[in-house]
């Protein structure tokens, strides 16, 4: 069991980095063929997707973005020369192009021939194994891309049970999962120094967004300050919907809560009553004990306001999220 908890990390993380590799994001522009209607310099906590809904009203334009701005770059150096769109840095100079030449930036090039290796068996048998995992990995669709090939490489059956990130290390804890994929650092570095697990690794990142209505009645849309953008929801006792399931996005949340300096009241978890939490009292802060995916629905037929993993925010976003 020991070895496969390391085998599947490390495998995992060599197949999301041949995942990753850019391909031909969008047709490479004539030099001098763009024009910056806006020039920006990057701010603490910006994002280039970030950037792109505000400025174009679409997270997935920031490619526009980065392709004027390498070709801004090739005549006037203060520009960027942006080498991977997930790396930016404060203080970096950008190039916003009109949203007509945006557009065209994004229309893809003829796409290359790409030499695909197919996932021939390795000859190791790894048999059944339990992945236990958040439902945020689950939901942002990364387990549906890689779990098919990793089954066919290592002759695996591989069972997922994905819930919360304190469930998920519960199972690990009680032998019910072979391998555990989670993120609550804390709770990890406990879990292997206690000897329930071997060879912790680092296989991806992510972030959490606060998301809410199109309207933004609580007025938050564009603060970078979490906990200030959270005194503002409880002030204007906007619904929020709490994943409440001790999830590490839940662990986040309560953390951000307790940074606001509001007054907080003790009540018990919804999935485990005998634990103890701190949360915002009143009824418009909802605690509904859900994964990811549920919650973000909830908040949308509810136009409330929610704590969220950025990746499962977007795949939810591209199949109608009214968030």
């Amino acid at each position: 069991m020991k070895l496969f908890k390391i085998f599947l990390a490390i495998t995992m993380l060599l197949m999301l980095e041949a995942m990753l590799q850019p391909v031909a994001l969008a047709a490479p522009p004539t030099q001098g063929a763009v024009a910056c209607e806006q020039e920006i310099i990057i701010q603490a906590d910006d994002w280039l997707s970030k950037i792109a809904e505000k400025v174009y009203g679409n997270v997935f334009a920031y490619p526009a973005i980065v392709e004027a701005t390498n070709t801004k770059n090739a005549e006037d150096n203060t520009f960027t020369k942006i080498e991977n769109p997930d790396v930016i840095e404060v203080g970096w100079k950008l190039c916003l192009p009109n949203t007509t030449d945006a557009a065209a930036l994004l229309k893809p090039a003829s796409a290359p021939a790409i030499a695909v290796s197919p996932a021939n068996p390795t000859g190791i048998k790894v048999g059944r194994l339990v992945l236990a995992t958040t439902t945020s990995t689950r939901d942002s669709g990364l387990l549906d891309a890689i779990l098919p090939d990793f089954e066919v490489r290592y002759a695996a059956e591989v069972e997922v049970i994905a819930v919360g990130t304190g469930q998920a290390i519960e199972l690990g804890k009680n032998g019910d999962a072979d391998v555990i994929l989670v993120h609550a650092r804390k709770q990890e570095d406990a879990f292997v120094a206690d000897g329930y697990g071997v060879n912790r690794q680092d296989v991806m990142y992510n972030d959490f967004v606060i998301v809410g209505p199109p309207a933004d009645p609580a007025g938050i849309k564009g603060m970078t300050d979490a906990p200030a953008a959270l005194v503002k929801i409880a002030e204007t006792k906007n619904p929020f919907i709490s994943r409440g399931d001790n999830s590490g996005t839940h662990t986040k949340e309560l953390d951000l809560w307790s940074a606001t300096q509001l007054p907080l009241v003790e009540a018990s978890s919804v999935v485990d009553p005998a634990k103890k939490i701190k949360r915002p009292e009143g009824d418009w802060y909802l605690s509904v004990g859900q994964g990811m995916g549920a919650t973000l629905t909830m908040a949308s037929e509810k136009q409330a306001y929610t704590l969220s993993d950025r990746a499962t925010y977007l795949a939810r976003k591209q199949n109608g999220l009214d968030l």
